[in-house]
């Protein structure tokens, strides 16, 4: 058999999340394969601007993201917090709205797929890995994608935790108890759609047990292994295939004044899509600003969702005042900008460890600073620290991390020769490495030879 023609590919997240897809996407069209995306807005304006088909989600992030944190400080590292937190998410992801448009996606989902006949379906894993039922319904082959490591492995702790904390011994433990809690967490939404194809809940289409996760179908990590190698216990369908980047620079007409700026060589600081309360942007506008101005270098800095700007500093007191004077002449300001154009004219980069940014960073040989905020972010930031290409300096909104610990840790990576080094070899290495290549050559491996716990009709072109 011939490699799949036809691909659907399903994406969930911010920018961060759907620039990846995007460049499997348009790799998958030069190679001449027939590509459509079924994905959630706003981010779906860079699939549309590539020229690759997409069916637009009901669900928006930007609103989700709204909803899940605007109400709460995410700085804030107290028990009341997380409870706060963790209260807030729960009421938002069992509402009767999300709910409802959760299941309307779905019926979109299954209906773009009947419409588009495609031969194999890439679908990612966590939230919408509900959508995997799809391809069981339509009888083809599906590859799952992560932008994290995202299977049990002895090397690794969860993803969501930093490595060295633990002995290693007690990875595979952690795994197993995720795979007690998760299941149960997102069973209502595997219920869902498995209704809406008309499948058994309990049970593949051949009897045998449904995995929620793990699942041993074929699964895709989309993640460097020069910075995450290849756990040796995982077994043949899964892969730590490398990033999916999406060169977008060179389309990207910057503004004259960045252009004289960034002679400086500044410190690029940003948050991405992290967002909280006005609280919340207020502190974190300032722990940029103030960790520039202590480290004495001059800075970009990308508002993002997070709003980051010298315009929420507190200017009632003398050091608001001069705190804002200060970063109205060292601090550019900017929106967004293409990171694979910005980074490489920058010193280092400091930002939250999102999977997106960090690939961008390491991509272009900055040394990196990591201050994270939640989910895979920590463990981004102990690898940076454990690979010597930066410094993980902790959680925002812990006593441990402070103005003067980002200055200081500014200072080291942009003056140690070893972590510029280090970071210099990195970014060598993962410019070599083949991620989209390593992804389709995967998926047409698996779409022709694993064998799925339901019937594969194949398609006669195939």
């Amino acid at each position: 058999m011939t490699s799949p023609k036809r691909i659907m590919i399903v994406a969930w997240g911010s920018r961060g999340d759907l620039q990846p897809v995007t460049s499997l996407a348009l790799h998958l069209k030069k190679m001449g394969r027939d590509v459509l995306v079924f994905g959630t807005p706003p981010a779906t304006d860079l699939i549309q601007a590539n020229g690759i088909d997409c069916v637009v989600a009901k669900e928006n992030i930007e609103v989700f993201v709204e909803n899940m944190f605007a109400h709460a400080d995410l700085s804030d590292r107290s028990i009341g917090g997380f409870m706060k937190l963790a209260k807030f998410a729960k009421q938002y992801l069992n509402s009767a709205e999300y709910v409802a448009t959760q299941k309307e996606d779905m019926k979109s989902a299954l209906t773009a797929a009947h419409n588009f006949k495609p031969d194999v379906l890439i679908v990612p894993n966590l939230i919408y890995a509900p959508f995997m039922c799809i391809a069981e319904a339509l009888q083809i082959p599906v590859v799952t994608y992560d932008l994290q490591i995202n299977h049990p492995t002895s090397e690794y702790p969860l993803f969501t935790m930093e490595i060295g904390k633990v002995p290693a011994f007690l990875n595979r433990g952690l795994y197993k108890i995720k795979a007690l809690v998760y299941p149960k967490t997102i069973k209502p939404k595997f219920d869902m759609m498995r209704e809406i194809c008309g499948l058994p809940l309990a049970t593949y289409t051949d009897g045998s047990q449904f995995d929620i996760w793990p699942h041993k179908l074929p699964q895709i990590c989309a993640v460097s292994a020069s910075l995450c190698p290849q756990p040796a216990d995982w077994p043949t369908q899964k892969l730590m295939g490398g990033w999916w980047f999406l060169s977008s620079g060179s389309n990207y007409t910057p503004a004259p004044e960045l252009v004289d700026f960034l002679k400086h060589k500044p410190v690029y600081i940003g948050f991405g899509s992290m967002k909280g309360n006005p609280e919340f942007c207020t502190m974190l506008s300032t722990l940029a600003i103030k960790s520039l101005e202590i480290a004495g270098v001059k800075g970009v800095m990308l508002g993002g969702w997070a709003g980051l700007t010298r315009e929420t500093l507190d200017t009632s007191t003398e050091d608001g005042k001069q705190l804002y004077a200060w970063a109205k002449e060292n601090v550019f300001e900017i929106d967004s900008c293409p990171h694979d154009w910005l980074f490489p004219q920058c010193a280092a980069v400091v930002h939250h460890g999102g999977a997106g940014t960090l690939a961008a960073g390491i991509r272009a040989g900055c040394p990196t600073i990591v201050c994270a905020m939640q989910g895979d972010q920590p463990f981004h930031g102990s690898l940076v620290q454990a690979r010597g290409i930066g410094r993980y300096l902790g959680m925002v909104g812990s006593p441990t991390l402070t103005p003067e610990g980002i200055a200081a840790g500014i200072k080291a990576v942009t003056t140690d020769q070893a972590i510029i080094a280090a970071a210099s070899a990195m970014s060598e290495q993962v410019q070599s490495e083949e991620g989209l290549a390593n992804a389709v050559r995967f998926i047409d491996k698996m779409a022709t030879s694993f064998s799925y716990p339901w019937p594969i009709k194949h398609n006669p072109d195939i």
